[in-house]
């Protein structure tokens, strides 16, 4: 046994360590951000998320001070990127946009080298609704004519959607889990190949983001929206929800954007960054950039991000794999 003496000396060394341990993490909090910021893109440029990334990236270096180099890493379904973050000095100078739930999908379906548990969420960009999506010329006036044609004959209703570990194919196979109505999933590279299959005919409907690079077929008449996955309607689609035609449950389409960082980030850098996102949110020139139709009426912060990664992995638990 060691002497009382030597054991208290200890003791107080400890504790001193972990004092100087805080006290050093307090000091590089309250310096943040003392280099560059890398804010990571999980997709290739030009895509939904790489202009919300450069539109939040410009309004956060004004913010804070230091240059935001936004760096697109594509691959593995967003895992390369979120890897590469979180094998980062949680610091808050290597940051990463997300989007749900396909992040979600990814380590539910596979072991991509993360979960929820190795990210801290800052807050959201966007939410861009979903829809069922026919072509103009569809026999199908309504999702309910699209459904019974599904459950007269389980192979008629092919459901193209962009990507096969996603909102839409999950949300897809959902539909055909809860009310047993057989639907398959034809997945895609993105929204533009599924309208392309949409206008061709090769597949009966889609289950698409109602983004920037859809509405205009949509606006056209090319395109018609059966049904949206929102629990109320929107104003710029003409189309019901799936709650309205009786589905309650398909409220969970709706892709959210938003900014992470590792765990383990020090809560005053995640309060700053969250802060500067909530000040972005607020300037006209960002929402004009990301479209007011998808920046959301009231922000949603760090707690608020985080909650929609546990709801979204309740969720889709039991239906990735199907």
């Amino acid at each position: 046994m060691r002497p009382p003496r030597i054991l208290a000396a200890l003791l107080v060394t400890t504790a001193a360590l972990a004092g100087c341990a805080e006290d050093s993490t307090s000091v590089a909090a309250a310096d943040y951000p003392s280099e560059d910021i890398r804010l990571l893109v999980p997709y290739t440029a030009g895509g939904p998320t790489d202009i919300a990334a450069r539109a939040v990236g410009a309004h956060l270096e004004g913010e804070l001070g230091r240059p935001v180099v936004v760096e697109n890493l594509p691959g593995a379904s967003g895992a390369t990127a979120y890897v590469e973050m979180i094998s980062a000095e949680p610091d808050g100078h290597t940051l990463s946009m997300t989007a749900l739930p396909t992040a979600v999908l990814n380590y539910l379906s596979n072991d991509v080298g993360y979960t929820r548990e190795d990210l801290a969420p800052v807050g959201v960009v966007t939410q861009v609704p979903s829809g069922i999506v026919v072509p103009a010329d569809s026999p199908y006036q309504d999702v309910e004519s699209l459904f019974a044609a599904a459950r007269q004959d389980p192979q008629a209703i092919t459901v193209g959607t962009p990507g096969a570990t996603n909102t839409h194919a999950a949300e897809t196979r959902r539909i055909t889990q809860l009310y047993d109505i057989p639907l398959t999933v034809v997945p895609f590279e993105g929204n533009s190949e599924v309208q392309t299959a949409l206008l061709g005919g090769n597949v009966s409907a889609g289950f698409a983001n109602l983004s920037q690079d859809l509405l205009p077929a949509i606006e056209a008449g090319d395109l018609r929206v059966l049904a949206v996955g929102t629990e109320e309607r929107l104003d710029y689609v003409d189309a019901p929800t799936f709650v309205e035609a009786g589905y309650p449950e398909l409220v969970q389409s709706t892709t959210t954007f938003g900014v992470i960082a590792p765990a383990g980030t020090p809560e005053e850098v995640v309060a700053t960054l969250e802060d500067a996102l909530r000040s972005a949110s607020e300037d006209e020139a960002v929402v004009e950039a990301l479209d007011p139709r998808y920046v959301p009426e009231e922000f949603l912060g760090s707690a608020d991000l985080a909650d929609l990664f546990a709801e979204t992995e309740e969720t889709f638990r039991g239906v990735v794999g199907d």
